[in-house]
């Protein structure tokens, strides 16, 4: 399947203007730190999908944000090292849309399963309709993040142009 024609242009921004809140001076308890991570988390939610709404889309974003949420709060999709995959199935999809961000180092803490920071977001939505799509674009970008000079060239890319050459040169590997 080809999954470029799945990614807007308008729905890429490689440097994603989102800095994780600071911890406050004289640190802050284990309780503090979670629910600071957990705001940021859900406030980086909401700007991801206000990129994917750029590819009109999506008919609210505030509640597909809120799906996001929900998803997410599920099980982390922050699966690769510095790599998470974003997705949900929402009646707030018109269509199967794929939208990718990355966020200046260091990056933001994603609940990701090793432990470090996050900082490249590949989003991945459709209507709950529409599941064979869905399950094997996610496929495809699972087996993706797994190709390690794939992930250098997305987190290097300058343009939008470099990110779909990335995407092409993976796929003919």
């Amino acid at each position: 399947m080809n999954i470029l024609r799945f990614l807007r242009p308008a729905c890429i921004d490689l440097a994603l203007a989102f800095a994780p809140t600071p911890p406050p001076e004289g640190g802050e308890s284990a309780e503090a730190r979670g629910a600071r991570l957990r705001r940021d988390k859900e406030r980086l939610l909401g700007e991801l999908a206000a990129l994917l709404a750029r590819s009109g889309e999506i008919i609210n974003v505030p509640r597909f944000a809120k799906d996001l949420l929900h998803r997410e709060r599920k099980a982390t999709t922050a699966i690769a090292p510095g790599v998470a995959i974003p997705h949900v199935r929402s009646y707030q999809a018109r269509s199967f849309v794929i939208g990718l961000a990355r966020l200046p180092p260091p990056g933001i803490d994603f609940a990701s399963l090793d432990g470090e920071p996050t900082r490249l977001f590949v989003l991945l939505t459709s209507p709950p309709w529409d599941d064979r799509t869905y399950l094997q674009v996610y496929r495809e970008f699972v087996q993706l993040v797994q190709d390690e000079e794939a992930m250098r060239a997305l987190l290097a890319a300058e343009s939008a142009q470099e990110v779909f050459n990335a995407l092409r040169a993976a796929a003919f590997r």
